[in-house]
């Protein structure tokens, strides 16, 4: 049986004495979706920026393909085949938007390029429009259209998604639901953070509920939804 893609076991993580992640284990299959939920401040964010190698564990360990990767620079972490799209979005504000894709283009960990310029402006048909625009002249939902297209062109095999919706008209999060629905049907494994319940659970194999930096749910969607209390005392709904 092959290892999972991503394996976290027993992460422990401090901002100074702050004792962030307690203990937390989580774990990503090749081609699977997960929904990654939690109330503000709960440690979903410090959890992926971890994964990523940009914040650097008290205690635990990463595994990728089951080769450790805790405390590896982001660089090792993503030619690893994991894309990020973090919630700032990252667009480089100075550089077109074909720039901006052209400079993360490359081939996935098997050499393929299943996902090409083509291909992501054809996803993406607003930003072929504003393709000489820089980063800073676009919208936030067309900024989020251009991270995560870029993600796309690395040709990953996890894409990493950090409330990709958060502050969009309903349209544009819409659409990035859509992409996040084909990238599944296309067999990339997906992490996604958001706080929209009803899209979280319509899109993902599993689903995991953090709280204080511990784990107090994990499951298929359909026992989340069953469980009206947890919901409402872990999620606000």
């Amino acid at each position: 049986m092959s290892p999972p893609l991503i394996d976290v076991r027993d992460l422990h993580v401090y901002y100074g004495a702050s004792h962030v992640l307690r203990g937390l284990s989580l774990h990503v299959a090749p081609g699977e979706t997960v929904g990654l939920m939690g109330r503000n401040g709960m440690g979903k964010s410090t959890l992926i920026r971890t994964i990523m190698g940009l914040v650097r564990p008290r205690a635990g360990e990463i595994n990728v393909d089951g080769r450790p990767m805790t405390g590896r620079p982001t660089f090792e972490i993503a030619r690893r085949g994991i894309a990020y799209v973090p919630e700032g979005r990252g667009v480089l504000a100075s550089l077109t938007v074909l720039e901006n894709l052209e400079i993360a283009a490359r081939p996935g960990l098997d050499g393929a390029r299943a996902w090409d310029l083509p291909r992501v402006l054809e996803l993406f048909p607003r930003l072929g429009q504003r393709r000489d625009n820089r980063g800073n002249q676009l919208s936030g939902g067309e900024q989020q259209m251009l991270a995560i297209a870029r993600a796309l062109l690395t040709n990953p095999r996890l894409l990493i998604l950090d409330e990709a919706t958060e502050g969009l008209a309903p349209l544009i999060r819409d659409e990035i639901w859509r992409t996040i629905r084909l990238v599944r049907e296309a067999g990339i494994a997906t992490l996604v953070v958001d706080k929209t319940v009803h899209e979280v659970t319509a899109v993902a194999d599993r689903v995991v509920v953090l709280v204080k930096g511990e784990m107090a749910f994990e499951g298929p969607p359909e026992a989340l939804t069953a469980d009206p209390d947890l919901m409402h005392r872990h999620l606000g709904v």
